[in-house]
């Protein structure tokens, strides 16, 4: 859904709503919450737990295009301690990974001229399929008249 189909969809339901308030309010299904944790670029790998690492997360949130992108850490080190789970809890971390989630996906975001990509091309085959069969169907009606 485009900012312009939200825009527009406020105003036909005479919604004093505001574009950034309606997706304030817009709830995650689990499916939704599915398809942004696949939308997911593992950033940076081996931050090291200490105050140079915590220095260098900070100051990356700080410029973090928050409007776009969110940022998650996962604790990476050794699980001999503290279980097997894919990440350790971040206190008992020896380094961190850092994940950016796209909170938008439209034209700015890698993603998206694939899958935009994908579903034209599929939509051509499908119309090449429909086209080969009337073809077949009109040479058979040709045929039959001969």
């Amino acid at each position: 859904m485009s900012r312009k189909d939200v825009v527009k969809a406020l105003k036909m339901c005479g919604s004093p709503m505001t574009y950034s308030q309606f997706y304030k309010k817009l709830k995650l299904t689990e499916e939704q919450k599915k398809a942004k944790a696949n939308a997911c670029v593992h950033f940076l790998t081996d931050v090291p737990n200490s105050k140079e690492g915590w220095a260098f997360i900070n100051q990356f949130k700080k410029y973090l295009h928050k409007g776009r992108y969110s940022i998650r850490l996962k604790g990476r080190g050794s699980r001999k301690i503290h279980g097997n789970q894919s990440f350790i809890p971040l206190k008992y971390a020896e380094k961190y990974s850092v994940y950016i989630d796209y909170k938008i996906k439209d034209s700015n975001s890698p993603g998206y001229n694939d899958s935009k990509v994908y579903t034209m091309e599929q939509k051509f085959r499908n119309i090449r399929g429909d086209l080969m069969v009337i073809k077949n169907q009109i040479d058979e009606i040709l045929n039959l008249d001969k």
